[in-house]
């Protein structure tokens, strides 16, 4: 809410109030949790983040001592973050933007410490995510580790829509003129896709999900109203499940968090 704050006083209107309205939002907050628990970070850490909401990074830049490299597929959050990296007063080689193509890093082998994707993979079109976490695996250096998450789905599942989000010209569109948005991962998806092309080691494989089943196809948070923005990572935590290590035991499992290992 202070970088809202910060953004309006340099006349970012839209940004800033959606900042002051929505600091956080239901998935986000469980999934920056995630990241920070698992990842284990540690001060000089060299940090990528592949394409996840750009929160975290200057939030790790900020407070945990650690080298951030954020990047994007699109341009969009450059200028932005730029803006807030001075307004927070985190010094330019604590925190990077730059715009990179997950599936062709143009990093060098061994570059990073720590390498995080929150809901990234998901949105990448063909067998593009397994391409990423390829990339992913030689950017790491040796006893690096790497947190992602990803929807899950009991059964594999493909999302189409139109072409309304922002990376949509980076996907792939079908006859009716939809646009590939996301694929969610069934069990057997999450081994053949990620895991095992990675050449990683699996260190830890848990599921999350709403205590509440809203049933059919949508989530729970999909109710909530954006008045609700300042409340939602208490509801998160209120309404969420604790990470699960048998998708079966959640009443509806939603989301997979997959740590990596290098030797």
């Amino acid at each position: 809410m202070r970088l809202g704050l910060a953004l309006l006083r340099r006349r970012r209107l839209v940004r800033g109030f959606r900042y002051l309205v929505v600091p956080v939002n239901y998935w986000r907050s469980l999934e920056y949790r995630l990241a920070v628990e698992e990842s284990e970070f540690a001060d000089g850490d060299r940090v990528l983040d592949v394409g996840s909401p750009k929160l975290l990074s200057l939030w790790l830049a900020e407070r945990l001592g650690v080298s951030v490299v954020a990047t994007d597929i699109e341009p969009y959050f450059t200028a932005e973050y730029e803006l807030l990296r001075g307004a927070r007063h985190v010094p330019p080689d604590r925190l990077r933007v730059a715009v990179e193509d997950g599936r062709r890093l143009s990093f060098d082998d061994g570059s990073f410490d720590k390498v995080y994707s929150l809901s990234v993979l998901e949105h990448i079109p063909d067998d593009g995510d397994t391409r990423c976490v390829r990339e992913i695996a030689r950017v790491l250096a040796s006893g690096g580790r790497c947190v992602l998450t990803v929807p899950f789905w009991p059964v594999s599942r493909v999302d189409w829509r139109d072409p309304d989000f922002y990376w949509s010209g980076a996907s792939v569109d079908d006859a009716s003129g939809k646009v590939f948005f996301q694929r969610r991962y069934s069990e057997t998806d999450l081994h053949e896709r990620l895991i095992e092309p990675s050449g990683l080691r699996l260190a830890k494989l848990r599921f999350v999900g709403d205590r509440i089943n809203v049933g059919g196809n949508r989530e729970l948070c999909e109710f909530l109203s954006p008045v609700t923005g300042p409340l939602q990572p208490g509801l998160a935590r209120l309404l969420q499940t604790r990470p699960a290590m048998d998708w079966r035991t959640l009443r509806k499992p939603l989301c997979a968090l997959i740590v990596l290992d290098k030797p």
